[in-house]
């Protein structure tokens, strides 16, 4: 089983380097990384900063641990005013994909907009990366049918399902046989499976800083510490990767190993 874990744009610091970060990740034993080019400077108003690009690729092979891209959380090609500003933006972070050799995208799909707009995009970056033997897997915000509507529509063979089960589980309200429901539709279609926790309740909407106390919103938890059944759920699947998001430093600099993350996800 491949088990990856997120970098955080918050993770990298003046104290805490990226080398410093990966060498910790790769200390215990996971196999990949999934990076943020944009963060990193890779990215500058819509156009790829090569003279930067050489020192993060020998960053990343330097460690000698793969790595996955993560496209801007604010693309949305669905927003028909600004489109040209977001596809401009995500056909660089498809560039620097295909200039560092990572295999995988995982993008957002839109909130509002038009959806023959998103579609349209989507088949023009799998295209682009198609050669390169690069997949783009298009991560469920909330609904998975939304989603898997979308993947169905592009209809590229490289353009598959990232399915975020703590979204899923939200979308549910922490139903947990709706979750279930929901997390087979996309079995199939699914290239990643994207794991963290919470309570799958969603109101009352409160301030930032309040929401652990309340237990609403998308807390990125270690798994075991909110109320996914992550047992059930990977019971569902065969050997697909997964992909660790654990927003809080401190959190994450206290994560398992490897094999104690599969442990406890199989345990719970």
């Amino acid at each position: 089983m491949e088990i990856g874990v997120t970098i955080y744009p918050h993770f990298v610091t003046k104290d805490k380097s990226l080398a410093s970060i990966l060498a910790d990740v790769k200390i215990k034993d996971y196999d990949f990384v999934s990076i943020f080019p944009h963060t990193l400077g890779l990215i500058k108003n819509g156009i790829v900063v090569e003279k930067k690009l050489r020192n993060i690729e020998t960053t990343l092979r330097g460690v000698g641990i793969s790595y996955i891209v993560r496209m801007p959380t604010s693309v949305n090609l669905r927003d028909h005013i600004y489109y040209t500003r977001h596809f401009r933006v995500a056909k660089a972070v498809a560039d620097v994909a295909i200039k560092l050799g990572a295999k995988v995208i995982v993008m957002q799909s839109g909130r509002t907009g038009r959806l023959d707009l998103e579609i349209e995009a989507i088949q023009q970056l799998a295209d682009m990366v198609g050669p390169f033997g690069i997949k783009i897997a298009l991560e469920n915000t909330f609904s998975v049918k939304d989603t898997l509507y979308v993947v169905d529509n592009v209809e590229r063979e490289n353009v598959g399902f990232a399915l975020d089960v703590a979204h899923a589980f939200l979308s549910a309200q922490g139903n947990e046989e709706k979750l279930l429901e929901d997390v087979k539709l996309g079995t199939d279609k699914t290239v990643i499976l994207m794991i963290h926790d919470n309570f799958g309740k969603l109101f009352p909407q409160v301030e930032p800083e309040d929401a652990l106390a309340y237990g609403v919103g998308d807390l990125h938890l270690l798994p075991g510490e909110g109320k996914i059944p992550f047992g059930k759920v990977l019971r569902l699947f065969g050997d697909v990767p997964l992909l660790l998001k654990v927003k809080d430093p401190e959190k994450f600099s206290k994560i398992p190993s490897k094999q104690g993350l599969i442990e406890l996800l199989t345990s719970l």
